[in-house]
């Protein structure tokens, strides 16, 4: 075999070990993340009773409304109530000030 056909069959070799590393750490990520999922949930809830239990008056000193809580009830189980409601803020402030 000439050193051309090696070069060619090492870098064969080491872009299939490199697309099944990649394939293994997708399916670990993948499995990470349905493992984490449950916890994931518990923290959103919390979050949103956290936030549910401040008076009306609490929830306009960080720039929300009753509303706006209301509004996460339309996200996924999973997603986190504050990134969510802290976009809205930022909006409403660009809004206020553009």
């Amino acid at each position: 075999m000439s050193c051309a056909e090696n070069e060619a069959v090492s870098i064969h070799y080491r872009l299939s070990r490199s697309h099944a590393s990649a394939t293994a750490l997708r399916l670990v990520s993948g499995l990470k993340s349905a493992l984490l999922w449950p916890l994931r949930v518990l923290e959103a809830g919390r979050e949103l009773e956290m936030l549910a239990s401040l008076s009306e008056h609490e929830l306009k000193d960080i720039g929300l409304t009753r509303s706006d809580l209301g509004d996460v009830t339309a996200l996924p189980a999973d997603a986190s109530p504050t990134d969510f409601l802290a976009t809205r803020v930022e909006e409403r402030y660009f809004a206020k000030h553009a």
